[in-house]
């Protein structure tokens, strides 16, 4: 047989790369979807996520307010939402068009965690290499504390696969020698959806801008004064970029600084850091769950201790060379002075119309031409810091810095801050878990040079993530189980019940979800006995484990009632009261 026709025959070693490169991918993909698609619909709906517009709550009572137009949508969550209203703007479209049932909720995550393996792949393939790319996709689809998030009608999965794009599109323009607008209008919007989605996506950005300014090929220009040197005109097209990028996303700032608030999260903790570093919360601990949810210590030493010996290695991968190049075509400085000003007008704007902390929001407007300083500081950098000589930071480690400043700097600048600003929740920081991810696979991957340790560490990687599987499971959607007593109290239930609730309490809205057609009754409890002197009452309260009963005006009205029944489940109580015949 010739050479021709044996390579007829058997695919070359390429060819089997190639095909194994796609299985893993596909196994990646297979696994994402079918572990965050099994149960759902399961968990009660938690409270956060009945603030998604569109649902049927009841109007008057309810908190948050039914909200069915784009108008209401966004002047409440304006005005009385903390969270960027990107996230909920956008869920209005989705709920008007597939209803508002659980699965249809929560389904949105599930496509932005699926849609996040090929990008988490594209970035560990353009540094590390294919076989990284594969483990790191594959961790993340077995990454138990990912998939929890991804069956909740919420923004952080979302953030998380907008933080990939927008990282990946950065990696895509430092390549380039042209310029690519149909990349630099991704990047961009990327970013500006991004703002809108999650808080914690302004460190992205800015570690974004900061390594762009660190990694960009240096650029003399002689004959150029000082001043003319660091101009717009004389700025890297990237920075530009960035710079465009920030203007069009400050309004998000202006959002986030009305709506700040104390107490939004936890005090800071070391168990934080902890958890963080063990592989991106794969083994959090639950407070809601009861028992108590949580690894026992010595797991909890020993997750840790294997994540940062994998995080360590990962110094050691081999990197995959790539150029950077500075493209040298630049956008027009009219462009970024004149949406500069037509950002700056538009938050001056928003500024007026808040109902507090109206002068702080308009001296805010300046925030666009301060983006224009971006360029500029880097123009700085560019000609005062002396770039380091290849052998000591070359183009492969200073893509690994980006992973590093935003897998492990980012957070622990966030953990410093945190006590003086309450940002240190746990699903907030989704948004850096797959980078951590990534430098764990090559840590994984290159730790040893012998085949079996190196097979050995990949597996005992899957298993470990594998068995967070089974592990968040065991996590309640919300502390109340609001499906659960609803689902109790519907079969009892009888025309003319009247339902004592508390009035605005958006403790007890998720309830309107299960239940919105009785007759509620949120004030002047005895005024509503005394109309209707023959109806049954359901008092529904969500008592703390361990709490007996709730007292409050509520049951002060009903001392001349019997209690007849009542029903438990999960932080969730309900009692039927009905009119004592003996007095």
């Amino acid at each position: 047989m010739t050479t021709s026709e044996k390579g007829s025959v058997f695919p070359n070693r390429r060819e089997y790369r190639t095909g194994a490169v796609l299985f893993a991918l596909m196994v990646a993909v297979s696994l994402t979807l079918i572990l965050r698609l099994w149960g759902i619909d399961l968990r009660s709906m938690s409270h956060p996520e009945i603030y998604v517009p569109g649902i049927d709550l009841v109007s008057g009572i309810s908190e948050p307010p039914p909200r069915h137009n784009l108008a209401e949508t966004i002047w409440w969550h304006f005005h009385d939402e903390p969270h960027p209203m990107g996230w909920y703007v956008s869920m209005l479209g989705w709920t008007k068009a597939f209803g508002t049932s659980h699965f249809a909720l929560r389904f949105p995550s599930v496509l932005f965690a699926v849609g996040s393996i090929p990008l988490v792949f594209l970035i560990a393939r353009s540094i590390f290499g294919s076989t990284v790319g594969c483990l790191a996709a594959l961790l993340l689809s077995l990454h138990g504390f990912h998939v929890f998030w991804s069956q909740m009608a919420r923004m952080y999965v979302a953030g998380a696969f907008l933080s990939l794009l927008a990282t990946w599109l950065l990696l895509c323009l430092v390549r380039t020698r042209e310029p690519r607008p149909g990349f630099e209008i991704a990047y961009v919007a990327s970013v500006i959806a991004g703002v809108l989605t999650v808080e914690l996506f302004w460190p992205l950005i800015m570690i974004h801008a900061f390594w762009a300014a660190l990694v960009l090929p240096r650029l003399k220009v002689d004959g150029l004064r000082f001043h003319q040197r660091i101009g717009l005109r004389q700025a890297p097209r990237l920075l530009q970029v960035q710079a465009f990028a920030f203007i069009l996303s400050a309004p998000a700032l202006t959002h986030a600084v009305y709506r700040a608030r104390k107490g939004a999260a936890p005090d800071p903790s070391f168990d934080f850091l902890v958890e963080y570093f063990s592989f991106g919360f794969l083994f959090a601990k639950d407070d809601f769950a009861v028992p108590l949810l949580q690894i026992e210590p010595i797991w909890t030493w020993l997750v840790l201790g294997f994540a940062l010996l994998l995080l360590a290695a990962s110094l050691k991968a081999p990197k995959r060379e790539a150029p950077v190049m500075r493209a040298q075509q630049k956008i027009p400085v009219w462009v970024l002075v004149s949406a500069a000003v037509c950002l700056a007008c538009f938050m001056f704007w928003l500024g007026s119309i808040a109902h507090r902390r109206n002068e702080a929001l308009m001296a805010m407007s300046v925030l666009p031409f301060l983006a224009l300083l971006i360029p500029v500081l880097g123009n700085i950098w560019g000609d005062v810091v002396p770039r380091l000589p290849s052998n000591t930071l070359h183009y492969p480690q200073e893509r690994t810095l980006l992973l590093w400043l935003i897998a492990v700097v980012s957070p622990l600048i966030l953990f410093a801050a945190s006590y003086k600003a309450s940002i240190l929740a746990p699903r907030a920081f989704l948004l850096f878990v797959p980078f951590l991810l990534i430098l764990c696979a090559a840590g994984a991957v290159w730790l040893s040079q012998r085949h079996r340790v190196r097979v050995a560490l990949i597996c005992l990687c899957m298993v470990v993530f594998a068995a967070s599987i089974p592990y968040t499971a065991g996590k309640p959607g919300s502390p109340n189980d609001y499906q659960g007593i609803a689902e109790a109290v519907r079969p009892e239930m009888k025309d003319g019940d009247l339902v004592f609730l508390r009035d605005r309490n958006w403790v007890d809205t998720p309830l309107f979800y299960y239940i919105n057609d009785a007759q509620f009754i949120v004030a002047d409890y005895g005024a509503a006995l005394r109309r209707n002197p023959d109806a049954r009452v359901w008092l529904l309260t969500w008592p703390d484990v361990g709490q007996s009963a709730i007292n409050d005006v509520r049951r002060e009205a009903l001392q001349n009632y019997e209690l007849t029944l009542k029903l438990e489940r999960l932080r969730a109580s309900a009692e039927l009261f009905e009119p004592d015949t003996g007095h």
